[in-house]
């Protein structure tokens, strides 16, 4: 608290203290389909410029978005999660991430990787965030919210900008970006960035290459064509997170090995066509592949280690309960994921009399094929009082699609000058295909008289499971916007929106008391009631924006587990909870004073269970109840920051941001009790410096994590992953 009081005398919010907000000029384009004024919005909308990223010299959208308000950015052990209104341990799959329109979100939500850092920051025209809505336009997984990136693939101007970054723990980031007019009509542009820096954490390197562009052609007056494509590659040596007690004594301390690779290939082609001055055609192709590949070390306990065996090895109870290891075991999992996605987009935009009424059909097919290796070295041990030796290997491989068609239509209809009235509604049909096979081969040879080796001959049947259901979803709905003068307006919405499973999501691997086996999970779809009132205004030299919201999610989908951090061992169970609840607020205010633009954003939310039915009464377990706190929901977010313009070449400017902290559920050893962690909230400060050399050259630099916090970026019960000490960059900047 006392270093939130010190920074609230400097600051109020991070980076958006750079030019006056124009409500009625701002445009956005995510929660219409086309560019619409803010003012004229019935929704909450968080606008990131490209103006308000460079100030800070950002490295990757996840930086970015750390900072800004109302998002909560959640570290798992496969990379970034965006948390919007209280999503939770479900982000992946309620909050949709796109670049330019197209989702670049998963379809695997416990192994996948959210690839928000593929793209380089210096294409980033401006990002637009709308928290809790959009199932109209984008389907599926926008419950929690929309986070668009659009980049500079339309802006049709001449620019030229390049960045050389250097910082702590050896980070060179070097990136530029082109546009040109060739002609009046035809528009290309180009953009790359090239990171290479070494972790906070011992043993930690990153590489990574991103490249964009693509060209924008006016043929005529009528019709137009687009093309953009882009890559993104990367290598990376990480760690698993390290018991907290060793910790202490040193922060930086690796755990187990993670190396890993991935490539990112994706293309889009847009195509308008302009029938009449109020008719316009869209068409979207596009195809995207994202490969990941990587091997993790890891350590199984002695318990851990005879539990893998009880679940793979058909032998009488007996037998399976004599086991005993004689000490903690290595082993390994190489994995490789592959997701390819392909579909298309039509939309037709009709501006009539006093409204624009948009109609789409959009269709996806998406693919994920996973195939991992989990080996054991050699361990030992005793059954039935006899001495073995033995080797584990596991190798499971998922194969799954998912085929959507969606038909949609919005409406924005103007009751009088200053009152609008939306309405929306959408049909989505989803088709799932695919399955999962695992085979198990057991090694084990009985050592008796400590020298006489016995091969046992062991078969070990397969575990397959097959997918194919079908999902029907609506979506709808209804907002006004009232503009009470020409800067305020008053608004509110409701919306029914639906998040149907992600395809892994279908199956569960449970322990029926002999083995383990693959289990159809049965789920339903989610269902989403959510309202929300807001109001948005100048006041003197202030801008305010205030939302008040709440959400009724009906049949949430909840992930149960057990050894959730060992994939030798690990059961899961994806089960319908009942109802959950989320009520909160989110207050955004910009002060401007001649050469100095203060901000401050406050998020509040409750997530909480509002009732449990019977998900979890077979397996005698009472994993989630009526009033618990929905798992993995920050609380809070505060964001505070100031930029003071000292003379018409140099600005200085410093920012503050909370994380309130949440609850983590895990399940015991035992599977029977859950175990609830609360994990600390923390507040981390940055401060940064501009100074323009000339018109074309500016010199930057800045200070992350000012006050030295110590925090973690992902945490359990027993161990963590930290997050950096205090931390520093230059760079600089040329502008043509």
């Amino acid at each position: 608290m006392k270093k939130i009081i010190i920074m609230s005398f400097i600051a109020s919010a991070n980076l958006y203290a750079v030019s006056e907000i124009q409500l009625d000029k701002t445009v956005v384009s995510s929660t219409a389909g086309f560019e619409k004024p803010i003012i004229e919005e019935n929704k909450n909308v968080v606008l990131i410029t490209e103006e308000q990223i460079k100030k800070k010299q950002y490295s990757d959208v996840e930086s970015i978005l750390k900072d800004t308000p109302n998002v909560v950015i959640q570290e798992t052990e496969f990379g970034p999660v965006v948390n919007l209104r209280g999503s939770g341990e479900r982000s992946m799959s309620r909050v949709k991430t796109m670049v330019d329109g197209i989702a670049i979100t998963p379809l695997e939500e416990a192994m996948g990787t959210l690839p928000i850092n593929s793209i380089p920051v210096n294409s980033i025209e401006r990002i637009e965030i709308i928290p809790g809505g959009g199932a109209v336009l984008y389907g599926s997984g926008t419950t929690g919210g929309v986070v668009n990136i659009i980049t500079k693939s339309n802006i049709r101007e001449n620019f030229v900008n390049a960045d050389m970054k250097y910082g702590s723990y050896g980070t060179r980031d070097t990136g530029f970006a082109i546009g040109q007019m060739i002609d009046k009509d035809f528009y290309v542009n180009f953009a790359g960035q090239y990171v290479n820096k070494n972790g906070y954490r011992d043993n930690e390197e990153l590489e990574s290459k991103s490249f964009n562009g693509g060209f924008d052609y006016k043929i005529n007056e009528k019709h137009r064509v687009k093309f953009q494509a882009s890559h993104y590659d990367d290598n990376s040596t990480s760690s698993t997170a390290v018991e907290k007690s060793l910790l202490e004594h040193n922060r930086k301390l690796a755990g187990e090995n993670i190396s890993a690779d991935s490539e990112r290939k994706s293309f889009a082609l847009d195509y308008e066509y302009k029938a009449k001055d109020n008719l316009t055609f869209y068409a979207n192709a596009f195809k995207t592949k994202y490969e990941r590949n990587f091997i993790q070390d890891d350590t199984m306990s002695k318990e851990q280690t005879a539990e893998m065996i009880k679940g793979n090895m058909p032998s009488s109870s007996a037998m399976i309960n004599s086991i005993k290891i004689d000490k903690d075991v290595k082993g390994s999992m190489t994995g490789k994921f592959v997701e390819e996605t392909e579909g298309v987009k039509l939309k037709s935009k009709y501006e009539y009399n006093r409204g624009t009424l948009i109609f789409g059909y959009d269709y996806t097919a998406a693919n994920l094929k996973r195939d991992s290796l989990v080996s054991t070295e050699e361990f030992t041990g005793k059954v039935m009082g006899q001495n073995f030796k033995a080797t584990f290997k596991t190798d499971t491989f998922v194969d799954m699609d998912k085929d959507t068609h969606a038909v949609y239509a919005l409406n924005d209809y103007k009751l009088t000058d200053r009152l609008n009235l939306t309405t929306g509604l959408r049909y989505e049909y989803s088709k799932y295909d695919g399955n999962r096979l695992t085979n198990t081969k057991p090694n084990i040879t009985i050592i008796r008289d400590n020298q006489q080796q016995i091969p046992m001959s062991i078969e070990v049947a397969p575990k397959t499971s097959e997918v194919d259901e079908e999902t029907n979803n609506f979506a709808g709905e209804i907002g006004l916007t009232y503009k009470y003068s020409d800067t305020g307006s008053v608004y509110s919405r409701y919306e029914r929106g639906f998040i149907s499973p992600l395809p892994t999501q279908l199956t569960n691997k449970i322990n029926n008391g002999k083995t383990t086996e693959y289990q159809s999970s049965n789920l339903d779809s989610e269902t989403i009631d959510s309202i929300e009132f807001g109001v948005r205004d100048f006041i003197g030299n202030s801008y305010v924006s205030a939302t008040v919201f709440a959400s009724q999610t009906n049949d949430e989908i909840a992930t149960l587990d057990r050894n959730a951090d060992n994939p030798a061992t690990k059961l899961w169970r994806f089960v319908n909870i009942g109802k959950t609840r989320r009520v909160g607020a989110e207050l955004y205010s910009e002060q401007y004073f001649d050469k100095l633009t203060l901000n401050q954003s406050v998020s509040y939310v409750n997530a909480e269970i509002t009732k449990v039915g019977s998900v979890n009464k077979d397996a005698g377990e009472t994993y989630l109840e009526k009033g618990d706190k929905v798992p993995m929901v920050s609380d809070w977010k505060i964001t505070l920051g100031a930029d003071y313009k000292l003379t018409d070449k140099l600005s200085v400017g410093a920012g503050y941001t909370y994380n309130s902290g949440y609850e983590r559920r895990e399940l015991a050893e035992s599977g029977k009790v859950p175990k609830t962690t609360k994990i600390s909230g923390y507040g981390v400060a940055d401060a940064y410096i501009q100074y323009s050399v000339n018109d074309n050259f500016i010199l930057k630099g800045g200070v992350n994590n000012l006050f030295n916090e110590e925090y973690n970026y992902y945490e359990t019960s027993s161990t963590s992953i930290p997050a950096p000490e205090r931390n520093y960059y230059i760079a600089g900047s040329i502008v043509l």
